[in-house]
C-alpha cells in the first residue's frame, strides 16, 4: 500500500516517477493499468506530468525522447490492437476447430447414449442369463429326480413282472388237477359225471366218480353255445393219464359215440389259464412257421421241439419264443 502523491489516496498498485520517485495511482498518473503493464523496461523511464514539465523547459539532451503521455498511452493501445488483431486472425481456426470440438462432443453423446442403451442391453442379458441358469439348474434337478424315478419305475415294473410271472403260475398250479373237455353239446337232462364216465370207457381210462371234486360247465370268452366242462379230480396223475389217453385217439371222440345227437368233436386238454391258452396259440404257430414238428401241453406245460432229435424248449413267457427263432 502506499499514498498516491498527487491525491493522497491510499492505493495497492500504480505507477512510480523515475524524476521526483514519487509513487501515483493510476487515474492521477494518465495511464491505464494495462498500459502500464505493458511498458515494461519503459517502466524505468516512465515520469509523472510535473516531472516531464520541467524536462520540457531544460535543454533536452542528444537522444532523448520526446514523446507525451497521450502518445505513450496511443503506443501502448495500438500494441493492444495489434495484439487483438492477430487474435482475431486466429479466430477463423478456433471457431473451426470449436465446430469440429461439437462435432466431436455430438458423436460422443451419440456414442453415450449407445453405450447407455447397450449397457441396459448387458444387464437385461445378464438377468436373463442368470433367470435361465436359475431354470437350467431347476430342470437338472428335475431331470435327476426323473432320472431317479425311471430307475424307481424300472425296479417296479421288474417287480410287477415278477409279480405277474409268479401270480400266473399260482394260478396255473391251481389247475394242475383239472381237465377241460370241449365240444359236448348241451342238454337239459345232462349229467357231466355220466359224460365223463363214457369218455373214459372209449379212452380205455376212466376216472371214478369219488375222485372228481367238482365238476361244472363255464362260459368261454367267445360265448361259445356249448360251454366247456371243467373236471377237478383229486389225483393229478389220473388226471394226467385220462388227457393222454383221450390225445392218443385225437378226433376220434365226438358227441355221437356218447350217445348224443351231434357229430361234434370232442377234445380233452389240461386246464389251461387265458394267457397260456394265448401262449399256447402263438407257440404253434411260430413252430408252424420256424418248421418245429412236435408243440405239446403235458401237466399244463407247453413244450415245443423241432425234431425228434432236437432239444425239447419249455414255453413259459413270450420271452420263451426266442427260444424257437434261434
Amino acid at each position: 500500500m502506499f499514498k498516491c502523491k498527487r491525491c493522497q489516496a491510499e492505493s495497492r498498485d500504480g505507477a512510480k516517477c523515475v524524476g521526483c520517485q514519487g509513487q501515483f495511482d493510476f487515474p492521477c498518473a494518465g495511464i491505464t493499468e494495462g498500459g502500464w503493464r505493458k511498458l515494461g523496461e519503459r517502466k524505468n523511464t516512465w515520469k509523472c506530468g510535473n516531472c516531464k514539465s520541467s524536462t520540457v523547459s531544460s535543454p533536452r539532451p542528444a537522444g532523448t525522447s520526446t514523446a507525451t503521455p497521450v502518445q505513450a498511452d496511443m503506443e501502448s493501445i495500438m500494441a493492444e490492437l495489434k495484439a487483438l488483431s492477430a487474435q482475431m486472425d486466429t479466430l477463423p481456426t478456433l471457431m473451426e476447430n470449436m465446430k469440429a470440438i461439437q462435432l466431436e462432443l455430438a458423436e460422443l453423446k451419440s456414442t453415450r447414449s449407445e453405450y447407455e442403451s447397450l449397457k441396459t442391453g448387458v444387464e437385461f442379458l445378464d438377468q436373463t442369463v442368470e433367470a435361465l441358469a436359475n431354470k437350467v439348474s431347476g430342470l437338472q434337478n428335475e431331470v435327476d429326480c426323473l432320472a431317479k424315478s425311471k430307475d424307481q419305475m424300472t425296479a417296479l415294473h421288474d417287480r410287477c413282472s415278477r409279480l405277474e410271472d409268479i401270480q400266473r403260475e399260482a394260478e396255473q398250479r391251481s389247475r394242475l388237477n383239472n381237465l377241460e373237455i370241449k365240444g359236448v353239446p348241451m342238454t337239459n337232462s345232462e349229467n357231466l359225471f355220466e359224460i365223463v364216465g363214457k369218455i373214459g370207457d372209449l379212452i380205455g381210462c376212466n376216472i371214478p366218480k369219488e375222485q372228481i371234486n367238482f365238476i361244472a360247465r363255464v362260459p368261454t370268452r367267445n360265448n361259445d353255445q356249448n360251454k366247456n366242462i371243467i373236471c377237478s379230480v383229486h389225483n393229478r396223475y389220473l388226471k394226467n393219464n385220462f388227457v393222454a389217453a383221450a390225445k392218443k385217439l385225437k378226433s376220434s371222440i365226438t358227441a355221437s359215440k356218447l350217445g348224443l345227437k351231434s357229430d361234434s368233436v370232442i377234445y380233452v386238454n389240461d386246464h389251461l389259464t387265458f394267457e397260456n391258452k394265448m401262449l399256447l396259440n402263438k407257440t404253434k404257430k411260430l413252430a408252424r412257421e420256424r418248421g418245429f414238428l412236435y408243440t405239446w401241453v403235458v401237466g399244463c406245460k407247453i413244450l415245443t421241439r423241432k425234431n425228434a432229435t432236437s432239444p425239447t424248449h419249455h414255453i413259459k413267457t413270450e420271452q420263451d419264443l426266442k427260444k424257437i427263432l434261434n
